[in-house]
């Protein structure tokens, strides 16, 4: 009977104990991005966005690490939908790549984030598609100018991006400067700002601003709840833009072209929150002219949805 009872302890303390190594190393998330979500009669410039991310926590590494994998489309058009050369404020253009990322967080909580990504523009990323469907499907107008998009052109890019937390107070409230820099034939551009958060937010590497929330059982989130309003203005240098110019190697014939303003402002408003499986952005955007020829600036909004599991 002893010998039961010892056995039934040891089962049950190994249930136990695995129990408490189980924690939320994946992440799956959906994020789109639509200028509609704001009830606008005009769809123009980033009209839409749609992106696939899958991220995991490295259990390998005592500094913590997160690896993604990334899937994106991005849309745009000028803001008129005639056919007729002279109303193509904005290139006509799709972009659709695939991404693998790395997020280190040092122990000063710092982030460190680099990436390379392999797209395609013009026709192949299946744009002007996509956007004809949705818009019949939704009763929009169609744009009738797609005959004069980018042309299709690979690109290859890399980047890396650097945060850290300059200020902080009580918990509450706290500055984190982020700069970033792209190159590639693609994107080429450098681009620095400032997040302010305000509200209940965990620290850099457990953050869901930071998509850092997973954790590898060392760097478990110290909060169940995050719930905070955010800013982040910034400001872009831009070298190369490939979505207005075209294919650095390869732009073809007889598309619309348009060269780049060199500085870009963008102006982000959000809320997050995360508990436990669960977290959410929802942001609003403010973005400058891409290049002289936009009519206007552009405003839109954008929605992530993530989910964690074993």
């Amino acid at each position: 009977m002893r010998f039961l009872f010892l056995f039934i302890w040891l089962v049950l303390s190994c249930l136990t104990h695995a129990q408490e190594k189980r924690f939320l190393r994946k992440e799956l998330s959906f994020t789109t991005e639509n200028d509609a979500f704001l009830l606008k009669k005009k769809d123009a410039y980033y009209t839409n966005g749609f992106f696939v991310q899958y991220r995991f926590a490295d259990t390998a590494t005592v500094r913590k690490k997160v690896h993604a994998w990334e899937i994106g489309q991005m849309i745009f058009t000028p803001l008129s939908k005639k056919e007729t050369i002279a109303d193509i404020d904005r290139p006509y253009c799709g972009y659709l790549y695939a991404r693998y990322s790395q997020t280190i967080a040092s122990a000063n909580d710092a982030i460190l984030q680099w990436y390379g990504t392999l797209g395609v523009i013009g026709s192949a990323s299946l744009a002007e598609k996509l956007q004809n469907e949705y818009h019949k499907l939704l009763g929009f107008l169609r744009f009738k100018g797609w005959e004069y998009q980018v042309r299709n052109a690979i690109g290859l890019d890399a980047g890396v991006s650097y945060a850290f937390t300059a200020l902080s107070f009580n918990d509450i409230f706290k500055i984190v400067p982020i700069t970033q820099a792209n190159l590639g034939t693609t994107f080429t551009n450098t681009k620095i700002g400032a997040v302010l958060l305000a509200g209940s937010f965990e620290k850099n590497n457990s953050s869901i601003f930071f998509n850092t929330r997973v954790h590898n059982g060392r760097s478990v989130p110290q909060k169940k709840t995050e719930i905070f309003l955010y800013a982040y203005p910034s400001i872009t240098y831009q070298t190369y833009n490939a979505t207005l110019q075209g294919g650095l190697l390869h732009k073809g014939t007889g598309a619309v072209l348009a060269d780049p303003k060199p500085f870009v402002l963008e102006q982000r408003y959000g809320i997050a929150y995360a508990k436990e499986r669960i977290s959410t952005k929802i942001e609003l955007i403010y973005q400058s002219k891409e290049t002289d020829r936009q009519t206007r600036s552009q405003v839109y909004g954008s929605l992530q949805i993530g989910y964690r599991m074993f």
